[in-house]
């Protein structure tokens, strides 16, 4: 897998964790992924092969094998290194084959702040090129007292230059080639 859309949420530049991403442009970063229910287990490596199949957006039908898993973070193999903050569930043991729908993001400091420096770790930040950027424009309607939300009515995205993540909502899209990598996370100030 070298094409991922990959979700980045505003709040990820504006913590200080990486600068604006602008297209034809290249950044390191590790995915983070998010189930949408946990993940069921599925067959035998060999009537199944690790993937990664686009369904919307930066949602993904994913075939993987948990390669590490600790207490409060694990990782899948799904063809690329990706990691899921939290407690894994049962049945993501070590060498698991997992499958079902998830979301891919930017990791937003989990892993290059913490995860990637506990013994044992492995090397999950690849290096992308990025080939376009949109960002949702969907208007924001209050679903509850004080609490907005994008109106799932009125979803649309729009193709822009770069992030500008301190004067608009987000969230963007990263649509990205992989160039390299995976390499550990070197220690390292927020950008």
């Amino acid at each position: 897998m070298t094409d991922l859309v990959v979700g980045l949420d505003s709040w990820i530049i504006q913590d200080g964790n990486y600068g604006d991403f602008a297209q034809a442009t290249n950044a390191s970063f590790a995915l983070e992924f998010c189930p949408v229910v946990p993940l069921p287990k599925c067959g035998r490596f060999d009537q199944k092969a690790p993937s990664l199949k686009q369904i919307v957006e930066s949602s993904y039908q994913v075939v993987g094998q948990v390669v590490h898993a600790q207490d409060d973070w694990w990782v899948l193999d799904a063809g690329i290194l990706m990691y899921c903050d939290g407690k894994p569930s049962d049945k993501a043991c070590l060498d698991a084959w997992l499958e079902g729908l998830i979301f891919i993001g930017v990791d937003p400091f989990f892993y290059f702040e913490s995860h990637a420096h506990q013994p044992g770790a492995p090397a999950l930040v690849y290096d992308w090129h990025i080939d376009k950027i949109e960002m949702e424009t969907g208007p924001f309607i209050e679903t509850k007292p004080k609490h907005f939300e994008r109106d799932p009515e009125k979803c649309g995205w729009k193709e822009v230059a770069k992030t500008d993540a301190w004067r608009e909502q987000g969230p963007y899209l990263l649509h990205c080639t992989r160039l390299g990598g995976p390499r550990a996370a070197r220690s390292r100030s927020r950008l």
